[in-house]
């Protein structure tokens, strides 16, 4: 991109060759600026008839003349103040906005006196979420022993020790903590704020700050889940506290969940399941069960399995009978473990995880009775 002589912003398009336009170039030469039926607008770009400007610039060793067919949307106030070449365009039409406007990505910002300093308002504290012995550490050879043997603590940690000693963080959830107080990030500890609206009833104060634990991403299970258990508990003094519900420890923060009715059951997903089973060969079958692992988080995958595994396993349990005529097959632990073999091969290819991570047991990979007759022999021959 560069200046004109008339000091528009002009932009050399990849399309040009030897100094001339290879294919006819989208933008037109037009008096007013135009709303188009999809909602793009086509901007006023004035001819030398209309007043418009040309200029030449130097391209390959060439002399160009260049119309305003090549001006970028530009503010000539805001590239004189910045001393840069700024590209400005606001398209009112929502089909326009939708991209223009990037939600998160938005930034909104003022301009004002370089003397005049404000903070921004409210404070917003980022509260740290992991498994248990889950934080992240940095270690050096030096103090890698010391590091593993205590780890530092974190503000969930940190969390749980206060919860032990104060009362009135008992009362509190996981995001609203940093409302009443601070943390030292040099001791790594919640301290009381000092200055802040009384709280009626507590020697406590109250600030306007917030509290904000990560974004932690559904494939990540448990710790997705125990981020949901931390904006539900109050109060818990450890991770076995979290998963404790009506004086029994469960053994997943899916479980504790499921428990306190956080989330669905897996009907849905067994009607996908019993839906399939009509239509769609076994293939089929351990195609969708492997998405609804890897992709859809059900409560209880080793139900799933239990009651489907027949239906996965059909093919296998033909090819074995067409293979070995003189011997009565029937679904067994083998050619469960062969299909658990063929589901985490496909979980592999969707998310890289093997099936214990996705809560279904893993299979016996040394195990393969389909494809050796002698092992089935002496199996059914045991029987």
């Amino acid at each position: 991109m560069t200046h004109g002589p008339c000091g528009n912003f002009i932009m050399n398009s990849p399309c040009m060759k030897d100094g001339r336009c290879s294919k006819k170039c989208p933008r037109q030469l037009i008096k007013e600026t135009q709303t188009g039926e999809d909602g793009y607008p086509k901007y006023r770009r004035r001819s030398p008839e209309d007043g418009g400007c040309t200029a030449k610039i130097s391209f390959r060793g060439k002399e160009i003349e260049m119309d305003n067919k090549w001006v970028v949307p530009y503010s000539p106030l805001l590239s004189k103040m910045f001393h840069s070449h700024i590209n400005v365009e606001y398209c009112k039409p929502v089909k326009s906005i939708k991209y223009i406007h990037k939600g998160s990505d938005m930034a909104v910002f003022g301009i004002k006196k370089a003397n005049q300093h404000d903070e921004s308002l409210p404070t917003v504290v980022y509260l740290s979420v992991h498994l248990e012995n889950g934080q992240r550490v940095y270690f050096t050879r030096e103090n890698a022993h010391a590091v593993a043997s205590e780890p530092p603590r974190t503000t969930l940690t940190a969390y749980f020790e206060i919860c032990k000693q104060d009362p009135f963080v008992r009362t509190l959830l996981y995001p609203e903590v940093p409302r009443y107080y601070t943390w030292d990030s040099v001791r790594k500890v919640f301290v009381r704020r000092k200055k802040g609206t009384p709280v009626f009833g507590s020697d406590v104060v109250a600030s306007e700050a917030l509290g904000r634990v990560y974004t932690v991403a559904p494939n990540n299970s448990e710790c997705f889940f125990l981020r949901m258990l931390l904006h539900t508990i109050k109060g818990p003094t450890s991770y076995t506290m979290i998963k404790t519900v009506d004086g029994r420890i469960c053994y997943t923060f899916r479980e504790t969940c499921q428990k306190l009715g956080l989330l669905e059951d897996d009907e849905h997903w067994t009607k996908t399941m019993t839906e399939a089973m009509l239509t769609s060969f076994p293939d089929q079958i351990r195609n969708l069960f492997a998405i609804i692992l890897t992709t859809c988080n059900p409560y209880n995958p080793r139900f799933l399995w239990d009651k489907f595994r027949e239906s996965m396993s059909e093919d296998i349990l033909a090819r074995l009978r067409r293979n070995n005529v003189t011997y009565d097959i029937q679904f067994s632990s083998e050619i469960f473990n062969e299909v658990l073999n063929i589901l985490e091969s496909k979980c592999m290819s969707i998310c890289s995880k093997i099936l214990p991570q996705l809560s279904l047991q893993s299979p016996e990979r040394n195990l393969d009775i389909t494809n050796n007759a002698h092992l089935l022999r002496e199996k059914l021959q045991y029987r």
